[in-house]
């Protein structure tokens, strides 16, 4: 009887599977599950500034990114948070999102859409750009912040 080698790799998921895997578990909210799927050493790059977000700016590590986001989706309620169709360049993985956010302590909520490039290798998550208006998310943030 013949069986696998121990010397073939696995099977590695496609760029566009491990994006979608990613969202289908942060979307509800299991980030456990979302953040298993970032490398340990993946770059965050959120174009707002990190004066108003706790990952704003560039965030480095799986660790500071887990945490960053964790203090986001204490902030926020996600009504609403739909990734549309996905374009794929080798690892690199384009795509909007439509969101619904609500500002727990404030019950405001901000509307819109937002561009992510992410870059994956190894089935894994290794780099992450995320492009909203940065003058209107930081403008909201700016007068909701201390609410």
């Amino acid at each position: 009887m013949i069986t696998d080698s121990p010397l073939k790799s696995p099977a590695v998921a496609r760029p566009e599977d491990v994006v979608r895997s990613f969202h289908a578990a942060w979307a509800p909210g299991d980030l456990d599950t979302a953040i298993k799927l970032l490398a340990e050493g993946a770059v965050y790059n959120l174009y707002i500034s990190e004066d108003l977000l706790p990952v704003g700016g560039e965030t480095i590590g799986r660790a500071a990114i887990e945490a960053g986001l964790r203090t986001v989706r204490q902030q926020f309620e996600y009504l609403l948070y739909r990734p549309g169709n996905l374009s794929v360049d080798g690892n690199v993985v384009r795509h909007q999102v439509e969101f619904m956010y609500r500002h727990r302590k404030s019950g405001e909520t901000l509307t819109g859409r937002f561009r992510m490039v992410l870059r994956v290798e190894d089935g894994l998550i290794v780099s992450a750009d995320e492009y909203h208006d940065r003058a209107k998310v930081e403008a909201f943030l700016r007068l909701f912040a201390s609410s």
